[in-house]
């Protein structure tokens, strides 16, 4: 990876650090857009091809939306996918 990317990565993700403010659905855009990234960057250093690295942007978009919808909800979402109150002192 160039090192011109890097860079790039490096200050969208200082970027992100400002999101307190935004509402569940802008955390969830913004997850998905960061977590496709980082999986495709993941696929790009280790020289994956197209397929693998399409496949990286994907899994990173689907993780980073569910983390980023959840962010500062208060709320937790359990293995059958269900969102519920989390348990006390979480």
């Amino acid at each position: 990876m160039t090192k011109k990317m890097m860079m790039i990565l490096c200050a969208g993700t200082f970027a992100l650090t400002a999101c307190e403010s935004y509402t569940p659905n802008q955390n969830a855009a913004i997850g998905g857009l960061t977590g496709a990234a980082a999986g495709l960057a993941a696929a790009d250093l280790a020289d994956g091809s197209d397929t693998v690295k399409v496949a990286a942007a994907l899994g990173g978009a689907a993780a980073g939306t569910a983390i980023g919808s959840n962010v500062g909800a208060r709320r937790c979402t359990y293995a059958n996918g269900a969102p519920a109150p989390c348990p006390p002192r979480y």
